[in-house]
């Protein structure tokens, strides 16, 4: 196991520089944004795998996979951008004709920013892999449903930090369906994933938590969810000095059941929660706590995620 990166500013450089010179994330030029070599893939997809294998006997969730792309209709659903400004991307698309088009080109030789000549197109770039689920199921439910889910997402918050990238994939389970079946969910999947990293060789805790939400109205909001105890953390200390989110378990209440119109037999709004891990942010956690060469990692790690 590798020794300790410090802390502060320096630590999160230093991981990201040993995670590039080794090759396995490839700079793109902006912050929070990188390639991945077939070693660093393998890893990620090993440790998705590797929590599919935790489904209990007899459970066989449906699985999709969703595009870093999502309707503009869909998204205002969410109330993502009631809560999450700052974090927010869309899509602007080049709509016009010629003479648009020479326009364009003139700004872009004139030194201006030329992305201002573009339109919003009707995509959004998607925050959490659960936002594409929802629209799906709008009506009544007649039974719980349970969903595998991987997304690749986006989250305006470019650090240098390898830890907290712009653009990255979270693999949730899902649940919708009743208010105990949720709570249910949430806390049976955070066992399950605190177990898994566990296994994977990380020191992990669980704890309480809130989201960022902006502005003065989402600090009343984070204290609620804190206080309700509606969302948990699985943290592990790849810095000395303040752990780091790999995972999370939420119970949303009746929120996306009511903002996309989901209803149970007897007429209430569903329930939903989701557990999801940061497949990312996981990966370089372990590269962070075993070694930049997969082959020096313990062997019981390698044969876990398949690598």
């Amino acid at each position: 196991m590798t020794g300790s990166l410090g802390s502060g500013p320096e630590a999160r450089a230093l991981l990201r520089d040993r995670l590039v010179a080794a090759g396995h994330q490839i700079d793109s030029g902006l912050p929070g944004i990188y390639g991945r070599s077939a070693a660093y893939e393998a890893v990620a997809m090993g440790i998705i795998e590797a929590a599919r294998a935790r489904v209990e006997p007899g459970a066989d969730p449906v699985r999709w996979y969703f595009p870093p792309l999502m309707s503009r209709e869909t998204f205002e659903r969410t109330d993502y951008l009631e809560s999450f400004p700052n974090l927010t991307g869309v899509v602007d698309v080049f709509d016009g004709g010629d003479a648009e088009h020479a326009e364009l080109l003139a700004t872009r030789e004139s030194g201006a920013d030329w992305a201002g000549r573009l339109t919003p197109s009707q995509a959004t770039l998607v925050p959490a892999t659960c936002h594409n689920v929802y629209r799906h199921f709008t009506g009544v439910l007649p039974a719980p449903v349970r969903l595998d889910a991987l997304g690749t997402c986006f989250r305006h918050e470019p650090s240098a930090d390898p830890m907290r990238m712009v653009t990255f994939r979270i693999h949730e389970e899902i649940y919708l369906g009743t208010e105990d079946g949720a709570l249910d969910h949430r806390d049976r999947w955070l066992a399950i994933t605190r177990e898994l990293m566990t296994d994977l060789g990380l020191v992990v805790e669980v704890d309480v938590a809130n989201d960022p939400f902006f502005g003065r109205a989402g600090r009343i909001l984070a204290r609620g969810q804190r206080e309700d105890a509606l969302k948990f953390e699985v943290l592990t200390h790849v810095y000395d000095d303040a752990p780091t989110a790999i995972a999370s378990g939420n119970a949303h209440r009746t929120h996306f059941g009511v903002n996309f119109g989901i209803t149970l037999p007897d007429g209430e709004p569903a329930h939903s929660s989701c557990s999801g891990i940061g497949v990312e942010r996981t990966a370089n956690a372990l590269f962070a706590r075993h070694g930049m060469d997969l082959g020096s990692w313990p062997a019981q790690v390698r044969t876990l995620l398949g690598v």
